[in-house]
This record gives C-alpha cells, sequence and structure tokens, in this order.
C-alpha cells in the first residue's frame, strides 16, 4: 500500500463515515420533530449507541492485534535472517579452498539481491515472480558449495556450516510465507461495516435530541476513520509510511564488504 494509496483510503473512509454520521443526523431530527415519543426514543438509541461504539472498540483493537502481530513477526524475521547470513558468511572461513570464497562471494549478492527486492516479502507477487528466480539459483549455489565441502571434508565443522546454510533457505520461505499472510478481508470489511452503524448512530441520536455537535458529526468519524488506517498501514509495513527496517540486513552487507578476505 503506497501513501497515495493510504491517502485516497483515508479520504473515502472518512466521506462514507461522515456521511452516515450526517444521514443519520438528518433522520434523528425528524424524530426529533415527533412530539410525545422523540425523548424516549433518543434514550433507546443512547444504549445502542453506547453499546455499537464498544463494538467498534473491539473490533479496531481486534484488528490491531492481528496487524502488530504479523508486524512484529516480520520484523524479527528479517533479524534472523541477518543473523543466519552473517553466521554462515564467518563458518564459510573454515571450509575447504576454493569454497571459501566463492561462498562469501555469493552471500555478498545474496544480500542485495534481499535488499533490492524488499517488495518480496510484503506479498508482491510480482517482485516474486522477479527476484524468486535469483534468489532460487543462489541458494542452489550456497547448498552446492556446502555438500561439495562435506565430500572433501567430513567433520562438524562442515555440518555446522550446513546447518547454517540450510537456516539461510529457510529463513528466506518463511519471510516470503510471512509477508502473504495478512488480515483476512473479512476482518477489514465487518470492521468498515460496524464504523458506519456507529456514525450513523451516533449522528442519529444527536438529530434525535436536536442538537448538532462536532463530537457526533466530525469527530467520532474522523477519529474512527484515522485508526482504521493506521491499521492498514501496520499490516502492510512493506507499503506504507510505517515500514519495517532493513538495517540489520544492510548491517551485514556493510560487514561482508568489510571483510578482508
Amino acid at each position: 500500500m503506497t501513501p497515495t494509496v493510504e491517502l485516497l483510503l483515508f479520504v473515502l473512509i472518512a466521506v462514507l463515515l461522515l456521511a452516515l454520521a450526517e444521514a443519520g443526523f438528518r433522520i434523528g431530527m425528524r424524530l426529533h420533530r415527533t412530539i410525545g415519543v422523540a425523548e424516549a426514543r433518543a434514550r433507546q438509541f443512547a444504549t445502542v449507541q453506547e453499546a455499537v461504539l464498544i463494538l467498534v472498540s473491539l473490533m479496531l483493537g481486534f484488528t490491531f492485534a492481528m496487524a502488530l502481530e504479523r508486524y512484529n513477526t516480520r520484523r524479527e524475521l528479517v533479524i534472523k535472517e541477518a543473523n543466519a547470513i552473517g553466521t554462515t558468511f564467518l563458518r564459510a572461513s573454515m571450509l575447504p579452498e576454493p569454497h571459501t570464497a566463492a561462498v562469501r562471494d555469493a552471500l555478498r549478492r545474496y544480500v542485495d539481491l534481499k535488499l533490492r527486492g524488499e517488495r518480496m516479502y510484503g506479498g508482491d507477487t510480482d517482485a516474486i515472480a522477479t527476484g524468486s528466480p535469483a534468489i532460487f539459483q543462489l541458494q542452489a549455489e550456497l547448498w552446492r558449495h556446502a555438500t561439495e565441502s562435506a565430500k572433501i571434508q567430513q567433520n562438524a565443522i562442515t555440518q555446522t556450516f550446513i546447518e547454517t546454510v540450510n537456516a539461510v533457505i529457510d529463513v528466506d520461505e518463511e519471510r516470503l510465507e510471512e509477508g502473504r499472510v495478512n488480515v483476512p478481508a473479512a476482518v477489514w470489511v465487518m470492521l468498515v461495516v460496524v464504523a458506519a452503524f456507529a456514525c450513523m448512530v451516533t449522528g442519529f441520536r444527536a438529530g434525535a435530541e436536536g442538537v448538532r455537535t462536532a463530537l457526533a458529526n466530525v469527530l467520532v468519524p474522523a477519529l474512527i476513520t484515522i485508526v482504521i488506517v493506521i491499521i492498514l498501514d501496520v499490516a502492510h509495513p512493506l507499503h506504507g509510511t510505517i515500514s519495517i527496517s532493513q538495517q540489520p540486513l544492510r548491517d551485514v552487507q556493510s560487514f561482508m564488504a568489510g571483510w578482508k578476505d
């Protein structure tokens, strides 16, 4: 989700909620003019309003928790991958030549591809289709050096190197899969529907009481919109204004670039 799309969603949701709040207010004003039943119905809708606003709060909290969990998982996987690559790079020094230099060169190219293909790990299908072949090719190259080293030097040192190469390959798949997982569309739809109903009921109550307030017609819809957009941003951290730092991979890149073979 780009900042432009994020702004567009903010405007669309805000317009929807504000329009429903205004519609609710106008309907409520008709009730306010009905002598004898307006006050009783206004009290009844006060209870409905409280219940719906509580439901909106629960839905917002539930959706934010889902989005935040995925955000934290993706961030932790970046750190995990950087550690796996760095460990593999160091353990390559224990391999028989010419595998040491070849593995280190492959790992340098691997991190470069990772940083250029950051959008792959946000579920971008085009980026995955473009970047995956080169990533898989380098993984196969690393695994080939590991197996050939094991044939030459069959000891615990080579075994530990094979384990770290396996970890590098595994964490790449974990990042790809985590990027494909997101907050279900049904949850977003339900959240917007409940928020829309809450804004309409809030506006209706204000109209039924014959008082137009900024809280009912502007602040509640605006605040709900802001929270929804922030949750959307957290749910798509590789494409919005809230992003997952790739600094661990950049640190590994700098470390390997400065290493003297």
